[in-house]
């Protein structure tokens, strides 16, 4: 006599396989944010100040500053951008130079095409990131504030008309509560997606320079 064993693990429900990928995507564009605040003010500035005292030497170190720390920025990225692609990112070959001569390690740097796209993702990464991280904020407050708006909406000034009132809906407490509701519905629905694609084209974005 044989006994079969069966396999009884559990599937998970498709809604559940979307909630940690969403928190993935949610909190890659939202901490983008201020890293890309940083990468543009930092490097950008410093790259700038250095290019234009270069002519006296005094710029020197700035450009070493800012090329070095743009390639720490990008470092970073490769890593967070692994999380939503999916894959990791190869990292890519630096030249590299032995000289203590700060002339000999300037001109290394400079010629090192790697070093100017690092520099270029640095100042242009709050175009895409300003894009990702508008739609995720509007999607995210959507569906909070229209799930939690009969709590606080009773606080507004009357006198101010709702948008249910001015598409006609009528002015009752109860239709402008479920008018919300179906609006949160509509952006708890549509969040995942919206989410996905904004992290996707930061991340894509961060990929074809500094992938």
């Amino acid at each position: 006599m044989t006994t079969t064993q069966i396999d009884t693990g559990l599937v998970p429900a498709p809604a559940m396989r979307f909630v940690p990928q969403l928190g993935v995507n949610t909190r890659y564009v939202l901490s983008g944010f201020p890293l890309a605040l940083a990468s543009t003010v930092v490097c950008v500035t410093a790259f700038a100040t250095g290019l234009g005292l270069s002519v006296v030497w005094l710029g020197v170190p700035l450009l070493i500053f800012a090329l070095g720390t743009s390639r720490g920025f990008a470092e970073s990225e490769r890593a967070r951008i692994a999380k939503v692609l999916g894959e990791p990112v190869a990292q890519p070959h630096y030249r590299t130079t032995d000289s203590p001569n700060v002339l000999t390690r300037l001109v290394t740097v400079l010629g090192d095409p790697r070093c100017w796209r690092d520099l270029a993702h640095a100042g242009l990464r709050w175009i895409p990131n300003s894009i990702s991280f508008s739609l995720t904020t509007t999607w995210w407050a959507g569906m909070i504030g229209g799930v939690t708006w009969g709590l606080w909406g009773w606080a507004l000034p009357s006198d101010d008309r709702e948008v249910p009132e001015l598409l006609g809906f009528g002015d009752a407490y109860s239709t402008i509560v479920i008018f919300y509701l179906v609006v949160a519905v509509f952006f708890a629905a549509t969040l995942p997606t919206v989410a996905h694609a904004s992290a996707r084209l930061e991340a894509r974005f961060a990929r074809k320079l500094l992938g």
